[in-house]
């Protein structure tokens, strides 16, 4: 047996000798990266410039950024000495705020309120893109409730098209702003500076607009550029973990969802608590702000409703509207925007004030053959995490799909919907809102 001679392992070294080699690793590492000429520049150049409005660590900081973008173009790197001390510790501060949230309404809202300090100027307009809508959603430093604008339009579009920054010194005298929001509100847009918000895959999330910077009076210059540069990388960060947040918030309340659905359809409920109980799980799921459930009933030719908002029972004819086309031809429909649909009748709106955007209804189809539909389950206007409408996606059909071939079972046996040649089958009372044996 052969035994090799050589240096004993660690576990076998003094601690003297240890603490040597740790020192011999470390002046390796400062000779290869030349620590002690990187310190003495530093030194040497904070007693030459004497900056009277940044503390020591607040100037090494700076001037470390400098190395940083020295591979950069050149004036960048004349900008990046020009931002402050307080400013890259404001950056420093706002960065770390920022990728702390996850919850999206406050990751938008310390987002905003960041960047107003870091790049003192008057409004924040903070544009997310969301696939679902297809629309970007605009969160402003002035705006109650956020709005939506379509990819391409106005700057903030164009930015999120084109993922070139947009900085303009004067917006009156640039071809491209749009002059109409500030003649209804009478506020004066001057500078105006937008910055797209890329990850790491190359895609744009959004855009982040700065409006009117407060000093000087001069607009934004090559140092804001920088700031609000670091920014929108962590703005990025965020705006993904909030994403990944609302997902699952979704899935859970799905599941739960589904959950208490399956477990109240194993208990003997009569014939009206069902169809409520439907109603109510549909609505939770999909996260619309109204459900209706109509039922089929096949000796009247018409669809009646006992689980809506008014709380009395509604009968329509089976050929009406867009619950009656989704009864009468069993099948899916979907619409984004209802006063664009010749089958939507607004006379409901009318009457209550109240404004139909998006629906879906959804065939529940009476089991075995499936070739009819027993009921139809509407949903209105879907809720988004903005508390804004938005409209039902793929996600939205898959699962409502899913939960009618639950129910169709359950809705198909019950004493509401007996079959047409039927006997025992009962009429509605339309003042009790319940069905009555005949005479």
């Amino acid at each position: 047996m052969t035994i090799a001679i050589g240096a004993p392992p660690p576990a076998l070294l003094s601690a003297e000798e240890l603490e040597n080699r740790e020192r011999e690793a470390v002046d390796a590492y400062c000779r290869k990266h030349d620590i002690k000429g990187l310190v003495e520049d530093l030194v040497s150049r904070y007693l030459l410039d004497r900056p009277k409005d940044m503390s020591p660590h607040e100037y090494f900081a700076q001037q470390l950024r400098l190395e940083m973008l020295a591979g950069d173009e050149a004036h960048l790197v004349e900008a990046a000495a020009k931002v402050p001390g307080y400013a890259l510790r404001q950056l420093f501060e706002a960065t770390k705020r920022i990728t702390s949230e996850i919850v999206p309404k406050e990751t938008i809202r310390v987002i905003i309120e960041e960047s107003l300090k870091v790049l003192n100027c008057d409004r924040i307009s903070l544009f997310i893109y969301d696939k679902r809508i297809e629309m970007l959603v605009l969160n402003a430093s002035n705006l109650e409730h956020p709005i939506r604008v379509r990819p391409g339009q106005g700057i903030a579009g164009k930015v999120f098209n084109s993922k070139q920054t947009v900085n303009i010194a004067d917006c009156y005298k640039d071809a491209r702003f749009d002059q109409s929001f500030d003649k209804e509100t009478g506020y004066v847009t001057r500078h105006l500076l937008a910055f797209p918000i890329v990850d790491i895959g190359g895609n744009c999330l959004g855009v982040i607009q700065a409006i009117n910077k407060n000093a000087g009076g001069q607009g934004f210059g090559p140092a804001d550029e920088i700031l609000l540069s670091n920014l929108a990388e962590h703005v990025s960060v965020a705006v993904h973990n909030a994403e990944f947040y609302r997902a699952a918030i979704v899935t859970s309340e799905r599941a739960n969802a589904l959950l208490q659905m399956m477990q109240s359809l194993t208990h003997d409920l009569g014939a009206q608590s069902l169809v409520l109980s439907v109603a109510t799980h549909a609505s939770t799921l999909v996260r619309a702000d109204r459900c209706s459930v109509f039922l089929v009933d096949e000796r009247a030719d018409e669809l009646i409703s006992i689980a809506n908002d008014s709380g009395v029972e509604i009968r329509i004819p089976k050929s009406q509207g867009i619950a009656g086309e989704c009864a009468s031809e069993n099948k899916l429909i979907v619409i984004d925007d209802a006063y664009e649909d010749a089958r939507f009748n607004p006379e409901y709106d009318e009457k209550t004030g109240y404004r139909t955007h998006s629906i879906i209804a959804v065939p529940v189809r009476k089991p075995p053959t499936k070739d009819k539909a027993c009921a139809v389950i509407q949903m209105i206007n879907k809720q988004e995490f903005d508390d804004e409408i938005g409209r039902f996606d793929d996600e939205d059909v898959q699962i409502l799909e899913t939960y009618a071939m639950f129910v169709a079972t359950q809705l198909a046996q019950s004493a509401l919907l007996k079959p047409a040649n039927s006997k025992e089958a009962p009429n509605f009372n339309a003042r009790q809102g319940i069905r009555e044996e005949e005479e």
